[in-house]
């Protein structure tokens, strides 16, 4: 039977019940486990995933606790003077109750999800930059679609077994289409904030904090994409020449961790940008929770293109921040014939999508008082052939 989880240290064994009547229809047991001190606190956290955790002395002597993230110190409660075992289990019993039924965090709580496909050793990328972040209150939640009969599921779990934040599923069976896959990632997500993060790829350092600052500052938006660098697996640069994204493409050269980076500035959100996938939001790529459930979130039925087709839909029914700042390493393997098939695919979903929310994203500028200066008024559509306006016309949220 599960019962309320509780973690005890500092203390020896004594029994601890919630407060109520000694009645046979209600029973008063909590789950108790009891540790000298908080050194081994992630494997505690991982072991135990505890509703409370009760440490009893001075609250200095915690260090591991008084570190760890949010999530875990809202259900922290100290006795650093002496209750006795009926106040200590009321004051536990209502910390449990109080966490389980509040619904506000004082502090975001970012759902980083990731589809994972035979990652093998690439998935510690993504795994390393996340551990090294900023900004702690994070979960990483991974859903593994590959046909390997487990192999790549048994990877996932070890990588979980060092990290309480992590959480690996998968599917009865593979379903082979990416948008399926991250819409289960982000339906099985706790947090505040849903950013899309790649199995091979990594963020940046400070990333996290970032978005969750931009975003406080501008609560009408939900979402968030920024600047990134794309490189090949053999370390080198890959870039797009200086004509990219319709002229509106802008490179700068960054130092990282050492190395030197040609970081794509993300272009600002206008009438060609979002009309495109080759200048429609990047990575990182972010969402409010309730706004990417209330547009549906990504589409099941595409196997690709679906990043964009999500990214027109965002952009119809919200502000969109750009956060001005290097937070995403992107890495490209060698192209095959089956990744040059699907190019000639996302092409192809990339011209149609485009064309069946041509109108709406016309009135969409109208709406937002942006000049939509590719609209050809007398045909009812896009002419790609008109030139771009001397001062650009957007509608992005800029920070940074």
């Amino acid at each position: 039977m599960s019962l309320p989880e509780i973690v005890v240290i500092g203390r020896g064994e004594f029994e601890i019940k919630s407060p109520g009547p000694d009645i046979d229809v209600e029973t008063r047991q909590l789950n108790c486990s009891f540790y000298p001190d908080d050194r081994d606190l992630e494997h505690i956290l991982i072991a135990k995933r505890p509703h409370v955790i009760a440490t009893f002395g001075e609250e200095a002597k915690f260090q591991n606790l008084m570190r760890a993230p949010y999530e875990v110190r809202k259900r922290w409660i100290n006795f650093a003077t002496a209750a006795d075992a009926d106040e200590i289990g009321r004051q536990i019993f209502y910390c449990f109750l109080d966490n389980a039924t509040t619904f506000r965090r004082s502090r975001p709580l970012v759902s980083v999800f990731t589809p994972a496909y035979r990652s093998g050793h690439r998935i510690l990328r993504p795994f390393k930059s996340l551990r090294a972040q900023t900004y702690v209150d994070w979960e990483w939640i991974i859903v593994d679609d590959s046909d390997d009969d487990g192999v790549t599921f048994s990877e996932l779990n070890a990588l979980a077994a060092q990290d309480h934040r992590i959480r690996i599923y998968r599917p009865h069976r593979p379903s082979g289409r990416i948008g399926e896959v991250k819409q289960t990632a982000c339906r099985l997500a706790g947090g505040d904030i849903l950013l899309e993060l790649d199995h091979d790829d990594e963020l940046t350092s400070t990333s996290l904090d970032a978005v969750v600052l931009a975003f406080h500052q501008h609560p009408e938006a939900g979402f968030l994409y920024t600047d990134w660098a794309e490189v090949f697996e053999d370390g080198r640069n890959a870039t797009y020449g200086q004509d990219w994204a319709f002229f509106y493409g802008r490179d700068r050269v960054e130092t990282y961790n050492g190395r030197d980076y040609i970081v794509h500035e993300a272009p600002k959100i206008n009438a060609k940008t979002i009309r495109h996938i080759v200048s429609a939001p990047n990575h990182i790529r972010a969402w409010r929770k309730d706004f990417y459930h209330g547009i549906g979130g990504h589409n099941p039925d595409l196997a690709a293109a679906d990043d964009y087709e999500l990214c027109v839909r965002t952009f119809l029914h919200t502000r969109m921040i750009l956060l001005r700042k290097f937070c995403y390493i992107q890495y490209y393997n060698e192209v095959g014939n089956t990744q040059r098939l699907r190019n000639k695919d996302i092409q192809r979903l990339t011209r149609a999508v485009s064309e069946k929310y041509d109108a709406r994203i016309h009135q969409r500028f109208i709406d937002l008082g942006v000049y939509d200066f590719t609209w050809d008024a007398g045909r009812n559509v896009t002419d790609w052939s008109r030139a771009n306006p001397v001062i650009e016309p957007h509608c992005s949220l800029i920070v940074g």
